[in-house]
């Protein structure tokens, strides 16, 4: 038996092809404009609502710069009973770099005179400070220095408005009974 075959009406391959070619016209049309706000998203010309890119914000951030300032060695009269202990100890402190000096420095040591730094002496104070609130027992317990360094830190930012800590390191640390 043969199998009945199927009459197209007149056109209707046409049909099929305008179809096709209708959507055709409309994935290049989107995809034409998805690849346009892709490039102008990625060359920086347009941002996201959430902001500026990772990618773009990582690149144009820049380094912190930052330096060591060790302050002179501290000797202090811990809040142990009796007032027999005492810490011996050494800072070093990593700050945010400032701009460069008004030129007091250089001013001084013109006339022969050494400049006093007015951020290590405000960062000595604070630490004297801290340092003679502390006993013994707390300063040696497993978690004593790096609490120390917080109680630090927070001191420094503090005291000294204009300096922006970013680390507090021990170079030397004795603790006497």
């Amino acid at each position: 038996m043969a199998a009945p075959s199927v009459k197209t009406p007149k056109g209707g391959s046409s049909l099929v092809l305008m179809i096709g070619l209708s959507l055709l016209m409309v994935f290049l049309v989107l995809g034409g404009i998805g690849g346009a706000g892709f490039w102008l998203v990625k060359s920086g010309r347009v941002t996201l609502p959430g902001g500026v890119p990772a990618v773009q914000a990582a690149a144009k951030a820049e380094p912190v710069k930052t330096r060591l300032m060790a302050l002179n060695p501290l000797l202090v009269n811990l809040a142990d009973e009796g007032g027999a202990g005492y810490l011996r100890v050494e800072i070093v402190v990593r700050v945010v770099d400032a701009p460069a000096a008004s030129g007091k420095e250089e001013k001084a040591a013109e006339k022969g005179k050494t400049a006093v730094n007015e951020d290590e002496v405000v960062m000595r104070d604070a630490a004297l400070g801290v340092l003679s609130r502390e006993t013994s027992d707390t300063l040696l317990a497993p978690e004593g220095k790096s609490q120390l360094k917080d109680s630090l830190r927070k001191a420094f930012g503090a005291s000294a408005s204009n300096v922006k800590v970013v680390d507090v390191m021990f170079t030397e640390f004795l603790v006497q009974r």
